[in-house]
């Protein structure tokens, strides 16, 4: 090789222009097949993820939290995004996930899954059915204390960074942070939990 790059010779650089010509087609040809191949091995992965999905939004129970996402109006990007965190533990992802499919073990989820001759109605208000949806927002003994108090949490991490960003005075984690019903600064003013008088009449009167 050394020898074919040296020479001037010009049936040498005849050989020479060949070879550089021949490495260049098969370089090219090689890149091409490679090309082919992530392309066929992006439409696999592609076809088994849409597979997957298909089934997973025809399960009857573990189904309705994809079906639900597939309304127009809710961010499926964002409405995921919490896996991501790492502030959350894998055992509470864990439990969310469960949550979310239905699969956790309800007295609902005993009698009409398992198969096991029990009531299936709430173990609190024992007017409706205790599934997941029923626990998480629609018990009426829940919707006194629990539900209240999930909502003032909410409401706590909301309005944490803005008073930080305001430079109003907070504690060190938002979760044991204690808000005032109206903190100042300046000519802002940052309300939690308090009634707003609106141009129009709204069913929740606190924000």
């Amino acid at each position: 090789m050394e020898y074919v790059d040296r020479k001037e010779d010009p049936l040498i650089q005849v050989i020479r222009t060949h070879q550089h010509n021949t490495n260049s087609a098969v370089l090219q040809i090689a890149r091409c097949l490679k090309a082919e191949v992530q392309q066929e091995i992006r439409k696999m992965k592609d076809s088994i993820v849409e597979k997957t999905k298909e089934r997973w939004h025809g399960k009857r129970m573990h189904g309705q939290l994809p079906r639900d996402l597939d309304e127009k109006l809710v961010d499926i990007e964002q409405s995921y995004c919490w896996l991501k965190s790492v502030d959350i533990k894998g055992e509470t992802k864990s439990t969310i996930v469960a949550a979310q499919d239905q699969a956790i073990s309800t007295i609902y989820f005993k009698n009409k899954i398992l198969k096991e001759e029990i009531e299936s109605k709430c173990r609190l208000c024992k007017q409706h059915e205790e599934t997941i949806d029923h626990l998480n927002s629609g018990c009426p003994i829940l919707v006194k204390n629990e539900y209240l108090m999930r909502h003032n949490k909410v409401c706590t991490h909301l309005q944490y960074p803005i008073c930080k960003a305001l430079g109003i005075e907070t504690t060190d984690k938002w979760y044991t942070h204690m808000p005032k019903p109206v903190c100042e600064k300046g000519d802002v003013s940052v309300v939690e939990s308090s009634s707003m008088q609106t141009e129009k009449l709204h069913q929740i009167g606190q924000i």
